[in-house]
């Protein structure tokens, strides 16, 4: 039975235009979806990719269908709603999907420390990795990542 990894995406990432700004040309939800389909194929691993602007309806779901999965990569928010996110409802969930033994990486597609007031998701020690700044790579990396920690449990 291959492993199941739950991708989910928040607020300000149904549209990846704004990050043309910044460097990452021609860059869509769609596009970064495909990439991880593809990566996960290839690595034996199931793949639930999800994006929902609504922070409760997104919360809900990690609780809800966490249990649905192995692993979990979470891009929480876009860099224009960064700031606006509930960072301590998400630490809360986070470390519930921790506590179950759960590997879980957040991938960030800009490098949220240029923008100074940022930081990543807080969870247990070893709980809880972090890859960002890397456009659509920093899925990959965390799909690697995931699936190493998932082979040697």
């Amino acid at each position: 039975m291959n492993n199941r990894l739950l991708i989910i995406n928040g607020p300000g990432l149904s549209d990846l235009s704004n990050y043309n700004e910044t460097g990452y040309d021609d860059l869509t939800l769609d596009a970064v979806q495909q990439k991880c389909s593809e990566t996960c194929e290839g690595l034996g691993l199931e793949m639930d990719f999800r994006q929902n602007d609504n922070e409760s309806e997104l919360l809900s779901v990690l609780i809800e269908d966490i249990d649905n999965f192995d692993a979990l990569i979470i891009n929480p928010a876009g860099h224009s709603q960064a700031s606006s996110i509930g960072l301590d409802m998400y630490s809360t969930v986070i470390n519930k999907i921790t506590n179950q033994g759960k590997p879980v990486v957040e991938v960030r597609i800009e490098n949220i420390f240029k923008q100074g007031n940022n930081k990543p998701l807080q969870g247990p020690e070893s709980g809880v990795g972090f890859v960002g700044g890397l456009g659509m790579h920093s899925y990959v990396l965390a799909i690697k990542a995931i699936n190493k920690k998932l082979s040697n449990n």
